[in-house]
């Protein structure tokens, strides 16, 4: 599949071409309808909203599920890399178990390395979506470390936000991450930084992880080692053996050579006598 690229409005034809980062990062941008998933990606992408370069998005459907891919990449704290980024669209009431069944849902939640999670201040329900997105993405990924941004978007709106910040802080508090209100319209460059933020929190995660490895690969290291030690010990404990009974033995047929030597001198001297 054809992927769009950032700015510079090129493209990736294999995922081979992504070699030149030093990093890549799969991020899922997750919501329901209307929230606003697709702008945010194209203006991180592009720079700006521009529904003219909708039909260069790769769309795969099924039934009740939409997702769209983008490919860019990007200078984060001085690393280059390269983001593909899915924006996956799901109803207000998610099913666990059609969920479950899904491919594509299963596939880029297991496989993401982070995700933001949006819903639009206008719409009161896909506020209260989103935990049950939240406590999906857990239970497929089956674990909670989990690097994801919560955002409150279209905060530009005239007539009067429908979800508070206030609202947004406690629930993004309740869940444990960081929390963004946004406007693709008045302030892409805080765009720009919800995306620093979820890759840093990835960068976090992976090097706890090599961390992690790290010990473990010394503590194998320590463990063969203790283990060769031992066995070398043992080695040479039977050795010890061995030759401490070899010698025993030779002791042994030494001490009775020379009383028999004796006896049959004595015997043959009385005899002769």
């Amino acid at each position: 599949m054809t992927l769009w690229c950032g700015s510079a409005r090129e493209r990736l034809h294999s995922e081979g071409d992504s070699s030149v980062y030093e990093e890549e990062y799969k991020i899922v941008v997750l919501g329901s309808k209307d929230v606003g998933k697709t702008a945010i990606c194209q203006v991180y992408v592009g720079g700006r909203e521009d529904v003219k370069h909708i039909d260069r998005l790769g769309v795969q459907k099924n039934t009740k599920f939409r997702k769209a891919e983008f490919c860019t990449w990007d200078q984060v704290d001085g690393v280059s890399c390269c983001l593909r980024l899915s924006e996956l669209h799901l109803p207000l009431q998610v099913n666990p178990q059609r969920a479950h069944d899904d491919p594509i849902i299963k596939s880029l939640t297991q496989r993401a390395d982070g995700f933001l999670l949006i819903y639009s201040v206008m719409d009161m329900d896909s506020f209260w979506a989103t935990t049950g997105y939240y406590d999906l993405i857990i239970e497929l990924r089956g674990h909670a470390e989990t690097p994801l941004v919560y955002i409150a978007n279209k905060t530009d709106y005239d007539g009067g936000q429908v979800v508070t910040s206030t609202k947004g802080r406690d629930a993004a508090f309740d869940l444990g991450t960081s929390f963004y209100e946004t406007s693709v319209k008045c302030d892409p460059e805080r765009i720009k930084f919800v995306f620093h933020d979820v890759i840093r929190q990835v960068r976090s995660v992976r090097n706890q992880a090599k961390l992690q490895e790290q010990s473990c690969t010394r503590m194998r290291g320590l463990i063969c080692r203790l283990s060769l030690r031992s066995k070398r010990k043992r080695s040479q404990s039977r050795t010890r053996q061995k030759s401490s009974s070899s010698e025993q033995s030779k002791e042994l047929s030494g001490d009775h050579s020379p009383e028999n030597s004796t006896e049959l001198s004595t015997d043959q001297l009385v005899f002769k006598s």
